[in-house]
């Protein structure tokens, strides 16, 4: 079975990894106090996925929510907030890639959505709220946001692996859970 790591990059990170087919865990970690510098956020990201990499068996595929485009956000969002987002990103590829994962990848936040919560239109918060929702509709415990963006990027990974996957977040074939 393919082994998927899922991180939704930020200062603080979401993660989820597991079997195509499987349960998948998850957790989330935080790299920097608000206010922590990048050289700080990059050095924790850093030593965090290193060791997290380290063990055998690695992942077969670690994939990340894509970059928005330069252009997406203006007056939301400024550059020192791209900057380190793009920092991350580079610290976690070059990890994955010197610690030999054969494929890394990235899907966008809007095709993710897509697949997970059916509406890949709602508004950050909106859609936020809708993912942890799924979340427990699956059975996975996502404590927090950070965790159940990467649940969800992990699903939609497994769903582009084994498309039967998918449908296990189709209401239609859904069972729901007692509690």
């Amino acid at each position: 079975m393919t082994d998927i790591l899922a991180l939704d990059i930020a200062t603080c990170c979401g993660w989820a990894r597991g079997e195509v087919g499987g349960a998948p865990i998850a957790g989330s970690i935080r790299f920097g106090a608000p206010g922590a510098t990048n050289n700080a956020v990059f050095g924790n990201a850093l030593r965090w996925i290193s060791q997290l990499l380290e063990p055998q068996p690695r992942p077969d595929i670690v994939i990340m929510e894509a970059l928005l485009p330069p252009d997406a956000k203006v007056g939301h969002t400024n550059r020192g907030v791209r900057d380190r987002l793009a920092g991350l990103h580079g610290v976690m590829r070059s990890v994955a890639y010197l610690r030999g994962i054969p494929e890394i990848a990235e899907a966008s936040v809007g095709d993710v959505r897509a697949h997970f919560i059916f509406d890949r239109s709602l508004k950050r918060e909106a859609a936020k709220r809708e993912v942890m929702t799924q979340c427990r509709m699956m059975g996975w415990d996502a404590a927090d946001d950070h965790q159940g963006d990467a649940l969800a990027l992990w699903s939609y990974a497994c769903g582009i692996i084994d498309p039967k996957t998918a449908l296990k977040v189709v209401p239609m074939f859904m069972r729901r859970r007692a509690g």
